[in-house]
């Protein structure tokens, strides 16, 4: 799937943002990706057959104009899965935007209670009161000396919201900035991951993972386990191609300030994914894997472990 990164306004300040960077150091908050760019990226690689588009940001509600670019991609017949944190009031129109009609659905970074303010957290239950039978979850894991599911839901129950929650791992930015799980810490993380699932299940709700997870962060018995518990489990990299402002494109936001190419030098996305590949091998080189042991990784040789974030490379 392929993201279309819309600005980089956002008043949320997430401790683990792998935007962080860009957020603070844009030189320009206002650049945003424009109508005639998406509608132009669409048109360049109509023939690939895109059923989905992700819209992100920054804060997608920021984006002065997120109903137009949901009409672009309805025209051609892409369906737009949009991230957002909806602590900003809905955009202009959104209020009555068809919740039936089955071509938008959300996907709503959030964390506990205290991490909102009165207008922040007014702004979310307006929105779930709105949006919840198509708006899922997602929590990125990043404190393990704080972070307890429990509130995740009792959110999830209160709003009648879908019953699975998206669960990404914090993960490094370029030179530094933000907070993120230590490579020595993977295997608390994972245990913390199934700690989350067997919790989920006995309130019938399902775990699935983001990017970033390795599989030796688990053994055998927890692999199992979380398969029993209908976790969605994955160790390969699934990052999405991000399209930003000037259609300039790269692999995922932690690696966002490394290897951006003009997506339109591209035919076709295999093309752009290898033209992105290349570039990236340049920069961190084509050491496989994070970690030392990856080199002879059975299940990465088997294309079953991609063997961690590369964005671990970039700050080696």
């Amino acid at each position: 799937m392929a993201n279309l990164y819309l600005t980089h306004k956002c008043r949320r300040g997430c401790p683990f943002c792998f935007a962080r960077k860009v957020l603070k150091a844009a030189d320009d908050v206002n650049e945003v990706l424009t109508l005639e760019e998406i509608d132009t990226f669409l048109t360049h690689f109509g023939g690939e057959n895109i059923k989905q588009i992700g819209l992100l940001g920054g804060e997608p509600f920021q984006y002065p104009h997120l109903l137009e670019a949901i009409e672009i991609l309805k025209r051609h017949h892409v369906h737009a899965k949009i991230f957002t944190s909806a602590t900003d009031p809905l955009p202009p129109g959104m209020e009555d935007y068809c919740v039936e009609c089955g071509d938008i659905n959300f996907i709503v970074n959030v964390g506990d209670r205290s991490t909102y303010n009165e207008r922040q957290f007014a702004n979310l239950e307006n929105f779930f009161n709105k949006f919840h039978s198509i708006a899922a979850l997602s929590y990125t894991i990043f404190d393990l000396q704080k972070d307890n599911p429990e509130f995740l839901f009792d959110m999830i129950d209160h709003y009648q919201l879908v019953r699975n929650i998206r669960t990404g791992i914090a993960l490094p930015i370029y030179k530094g900035g933000n907070q993120y799980i230590h490579l020595e810490d993977y295997k608390k993380a994972g245990e913390y991951f199934c700690l989350c699932a067997e919790r989920a299940a006995k309130r019938h709700i399902t775990m699935s993972m983001d990017c970033g997870f390795q599989a030796c962060m688990f053994n055998d018995e927890q692999i199992g386990r979380l398969t029993r518990l209908g976790s969605d489990i994955g160790f390969m990299c699934g990052a999405a191609l991000d399209i930003g402002p000037g259609l300039q494109a790269w692999n995922c936001f932690p690696l966002f300030q490394l290897g951006r190419v003009n997506a339109m030098e591209a035919k076709t996305i295999k093309e752009l994914e290898k033209n992105l590949a290349h570039k990236l091998e340049e920069t961190l080189g084509d050491k496989p894997g994070v970690l030392p042991e990856c080199a002879n990784c059975d299940l990465r040789h088997r294309a079953l472990c991609e063997g961690g974030c590369k964005s671990f490379k970039s700050i080696a």
